[in-house]
């Protein structure tokens, strides 16, 4: 019976059940963020803007006050004043300001303002009697101590500022504490309502996996070995259809898996350019070939292949020309090469040739039927005809059997080659070299 029910049923019902903790803990939990953590966070903001930065800037502007009237006390500069009454016009318009803004606690934190501003009041007319004395005919003494008391008169503003300011930030800490006190409980909820729902999806996932269990495993397994590289595997489910459908969804994927894998992996052993074989590819064919070669005693010849002067293309004629040329040299040698025979470019202007069951020479014959090839193939481009020659380095696994010792005879005879003159070939054979970079002409 149960196997009979479809699967989107099992599903709906369990989000049903998961779901239903979560939507009643959203509803309480909108009610205590809305009432006790959204408006008090709001009040807090507003309160800041309109309080405290006030108040702020109040302090600040009632010191900066200072300045203007002692430099014109020291200097008589005329235009302190100005300055001065442009800072006294903004001081009086935030007291304003944050007069109009407080409304909590009216009794206290409103006498404190008055205070502020009764006392920069004073320091004002202060100010005033300064700016009106004929500084150079005035007593300096009196001067000095009308100063004075413009100086006392500002500090005991800002400080009865600061004092109105900590209270504010008291009663704003006092509501922000309040909000995080909601802000708990609202998390307390969230987790518990988490919690149920959890223990619903773990029931959920019970139910359906008691019922699933046969078609999931086999899934499972399929995917098992698509993961360990079985292509060829495919899973068979008939029940539920849900399932049956994505089984042989999974199993066309499957395939075309395996097609895509086989194009990348020819790309990825193919170089672009020159459309040959590349490093890669002849890194995993010359080890295949060296155990042949052991196994079996088939014997090859590895040609180390550089063309000449190709820097010197790329400098004259550019680096387009340096790829036709590369382009050029490996069409050249895929039409002289023999049925079997392995092409590949292996660095920038650099190709290995390997060719199978073949050495002594005929492979001599063969590598030089490559070099006058490309010698008797210059390389057109619009009205410019480059010359174009190679450097062959030759050894053979029958005179070195093993892979390095190969790879550096090929080497040498190929540096060999280069340091004689280019445009020739170079044989390798055993006692040849005096050293890694010596080789003997063919």
């Amino acid at each position: 019976m149960l196997k009979n029910v479809s699967l989107r049923f099992w599903i709906t019902l369990s989000m049903l059940i998961t779901l239903t903790p979560l939507a009643l803990s959203a509803v309480g939990s909108y009610g205590l963020l809305n009432y006790g953590v959204i408006a008090p966070f709001h009040e807090v903001v507003k309160r800041k803007d309109s309080q405290i930065v006030p108040g702020q800037q109040l302090r600040i502007l009632i010191l900066e006050s200072m300045a203007p009237v002692d430099e014109f006390v020291v200097g008589g500069n005329p235009d302190k004043q100005a300055r001065y009454q442009a800072l006294r016009a903004r001081i009086s318009a935030l007291f304003m300001d944050l007069d109009g803004s407080i409304t909590d606690d009216a009794s206290a934190s409103k006498a404190l303002l008055t205070d502020a501003r009764a006392t920069w009041a004073a320091a004002d007319g202060f100010a005033n009697e300064l700016f009106s004395m004929p500084l150079r005919t005035a007593d300096a003494r009196a001067v000095a101590a009308m100063e004075r008391r413009f100086h006392d008169e500002l500090l005991q503003a800002s400080d009865e500022l600061e004092i109105l300011l900590d209270r504010m930030i008291t009663a704003i800490d006092a509501e922000g504490a309040r909000a995080a006190l909601f802000l708990e409980r609202s998390l307390w909820m969230a987790g518990i309502a988490g919690l149920v729902s959890l223990m619903c999806i773990v029931l959920g996932v019970g139910v359906i996996g008691r019922i699933m269990s046969t078609s999931v495993d086999r899934l499972v397994q399929g995917a098992n070995h698509f993961a360990e590289g079985n292509r060829s595997h495919r899973i068979h489910v008939e029940l539920p259809p849900e399932l049956n459908r994505v089984a042989q969804e999974f199993n066309h994927m499957i395939g075309r898996i395996h097609e895509a894998e086989e194009v990348l992996s020819e790309m990825a052993r193919r170089d672009e350019l020159t459309g040959l074989a590349n490093r890669r590819a002849f890194e995993a064919t010359l080890p295949d070939m060296m155990g042949r070669a052991k196994r079996f005693e088939e014997q090859f010849t590895l040609l180390a292949i550089d063309i000449d002067h190709f820097k010197q293309v790329n400098d004259t004629h550019g680096h387009a020309a340096g790829d036709e040329v590369l382009r050029a040299v490996a069409r050249t040698m895929m039409d002289t090469m023999r049925d079997g025979d392995r092409v590949f470019r292996v660095g920038g202007e650099e190709f290995a040739v390997l060719l199978p069951r073949t050495d002594g020479a005929p492979a001599r014959l063969a590598a030089e039927r490559i070099r006058q090839a490309v010698e008797m193939a210059p390389v057109s481009l619009k009205a410019t005809e480059i010359a174009v020659t190679v450097s062959i380095g030759m050894a053979s696994t029958l005179d070195f059997p093993e892979k390095s010792d190969l790879l550096e005879a090929a080497d040498a005879a190929l540096y060999r080659a280069k340091h004689e003159g280019r445009n020739r070939i170079i044989v390798n054979r055993p006692g040849s070299m005096g050293s890694k970079k010596s080789g003997v002409a063919a």
